[in-house]
C-alpha cells in the first residue's frame, strides 16, 4: 500500500507578487499559482472577501525568510569549530536575521491590518455607507509605497550580501512614486495645483542642496564603516589562527620540551606537526574523509606515532567508493608498517589516482629482502599484501634490492555498484 505524500506547511513563497501568499498555498495544495490568483480575485469581486482572507493569511502564515531563520537557531545546538563560531559572529547570523524577522513581522501585521481596513470599507461601501475614496486612494498609494520600500529592506537584512540589481531598484521607485503621488494628491484639494508645482520644486531644489552639503560626510563615514568592518574580519582571523597556534603548535613544543632526551620521539612529533600545520595551511580541505588518499595518510601518521619513524605520503588526485579500497588501503598499511619495522632510513609513499586505477608507490631505503627466503608460516607479505591484493582484483609487486625495497599496489577503479551489476 502506497503512503501518501505529505503536504508541505503553508509558507508565503519568494514567488510573489505582493506577499508570496498565493504562491505558499499553491505549494501547499500543489496547484498551479495561477489558479489560486485567480480564485483571489474572483473572492476578492465577492464583497472583499479575497482580500480579507489574504490579509488573514499574510498576517499568520510564515515567510519563507522567517522559516530560515527559525532553522538557523537550532544551529547553536550544533557543535561547531572557532572558525564557524567566528565566521558566525563577523557575519551577524543570527542578529542580522532576527533583525529581519522582527522587521517582517511588524510590516506583515500593519499590512494585514490595512488589508483588513480596506475589506470593511468595501463591505461599507457595499452597504450604502459614502466614504472620501479622494483621501482613502491617496492614503492607500501612500501606504503601499511606504510598504514596497520595506520589502527591500526586509530582503537586504535577510540577505546582507545580495547585490542592488535593476529589479530593486524598480521597486524602490515605484514605492517612491506611489508615496509622492499620494501626497500631492491629498494636497491638491486643499492648495492650487501652480503652487503645489512651485513648492515641489522648491523642496528638491533644497534636498539637492544639503545632499552636496552633506555627501563628504557621508562618504567619510561609509568609508570608516567599512574600515572598520575590515578591521572586525582581520582580528577574527587572528584570533582562529592564534587558537590553532595554541591548540597544535604549542601544545606539541611543549611535549617536545618534556621529551627532549628522546630524540626518534622528537622526530616523530615534529614531523606529524609539520604534515598538520601544512595541511592545515595549504591541504586539500575539501577531501573527504573516507577519500582513499586520507585514509592513506591517517594509516601513515599513526605508524608514524607507533613506531616513531618518518613517512613521507605525497598524493595526486583523489577517490573514493571504488570496489577494493579498503583492501588497498590495508596492504598499503601493511606494506609500511614493514618498512618501518626491517628498514633504515625514511619511507616515501606516493598514491596516483587516475579515472582507471589508484596505484601507491611504498618504497624505504634498507637492506632489502628476498621473497623466496621468507618462512613459509610468515603471511604479513604473501597474504596481507600480494593475496589481499589478489582477492580484491587488484595486483601487487615487490621489487627488493640493496638499495631498497618498493612495493606497488593497483586497484581498478570500478564502482561498488557496478562490481555488484556485474556480479
Amino acid at each position: 500500500m502506497a503512503t501518501p505524500e505529505q503536504r508541505k506547511f503553508i509558507v508565503r513563497s519568494e514567488n510573489r507578487f505582493i506577499a508570496g501568499v498565493c504562491g505558499g498555498l499553491a505549494e501547499h495544495l500543489n496547484v498551479p499559482v495561477s489558479y489560486v490568483r485567480l480564485a483571489f480575485l474572483a473572492l476578492s469581486a465577492l464583497g472583499g472577501v479575497g482580500l480579507l482572507l489574504y490579509g488573514w493569511l499574510w498576517v499568520f502564515t510564515p515567510s519563507a525568510d522567517e522559516t530560515q531563520a527559525d532553522e538557523l537557531r537550532s544551529w547553536g545546538a550544533k557543535n561547531r569549530t572557532l572558525a564557524e563560531e567566528m565566521a558566525r559572529v563577523q557575519q551577524g547570523l543570527f542578529s542580522g536575521r532576527e533583525n529581519a524577522v522582527s522587521l517582517s513581522r511588524w510590516r506583515d501585521a500593519l499590512i494585514g491590518a490595512g488589508l483588513l481596513a480596506l475589506a470593511v470599507l468595501a463591505l461599507g461601501q457595499w452597504a450604502g455607507w459614502n466614504f472620501r475614496w479622494d483621501l482613502i486612494w491617496p492614503v492607500i498609494g501612500i501606504l503601499g509605497g511606504i510598504l514596497l520600500a520595506w520589502m527591500q529592506i526586509d530582503r537586504s537584512a535577510v540577505q546582507p550580501d545580495r547585490k542592488i540589481n535593476a529589479t530593486l531598484v524598480i521597486r524602490l521607485a515605484l514605492g517612491l512614486v506611489l508615496v509622492v503621488g499620494g501626497l500631492l494628491a491629498i494636497l491638491s484639494g486643499t492648495v492650487a495645483v501652480a503652487d503645489l508645482l512651485g513648492g515641489f520644486w522648491a523642496a528638491l531644489a533644497i534636498i539637492a542642496g544639503a545632499v552636496v552639503v552633506l555627501l563628504p560626510w557621508g562618504a567619510k563615514l561609509w568609508r570608516d564603516y567599512l574600515a572598520e568592518r575590515s578591521n572586525r574580519q582581520a582580528t577574527a582571523q587572528r584570533a582562529e589562527f592564534a587558537a590553532h597556534l595554541h591548540d597544535s603548535v604549542l601544545q606539541t613544543l611543549a611535549v617536545i620540551q618534556k621529551r627532549s632526551e628522546e630524540p626518534a620521539a622528537v622526530r616523530t612529533l615534529a614531523r606529524v606537526q609539520e604534515r598538520e600545520l601544512r595541511q592545515w595551511l595549504y591541504g586539500e580541505q575539501h577531501l573527504d574523509a573516507e577519500d582513499v588518499v586520507v585514509e592513506i595518510q591517517n594509516e601513515a601518521e599513526s605508524i608514524e606515532q607507533l613506531m616513531l619513524r618518518d613517512i613521507d605520503v605525497v598524493a595526486v588526485g583523489n577517490g573514493q567508493g571504488f570496489a577494493g579500497q579498503q583492501a588497498l588501503v590495508a596492504a598499503s598499511r601493511e606494506a609500511m608498517m614493514n618498512a618501518a619495522k626491517h628498514a633504515e632510513g625514511k619511507i616515501s609513499v606516493y598514491v596516483e589516482c587516475s579515472p582507471a586505477q589508484v596505484e601507491v608507490f611504498i618504497r624505504d631505503r634498507g637492506a632489502g629482502f628476498d621473497l623466496g627466503s621468507i618462512p613459509e608460516d610468515r603471511h604479513g607479505v604473501r597474504e596481507s599484501i600480494l593475496g589481499r591484493m589478489e582477492r580484491a582484483g587488484g595486483a601487487a609487486r615487490i621489487r627488493s634490492g640493496q638499495d631498497g625495497t618498493e612495493v606497488q599496489l593497483s586497484m581498478p577503479r570500478g564502482t561498488e555498484q557496478e562490481e555488484q551489476r556485474a556480479s
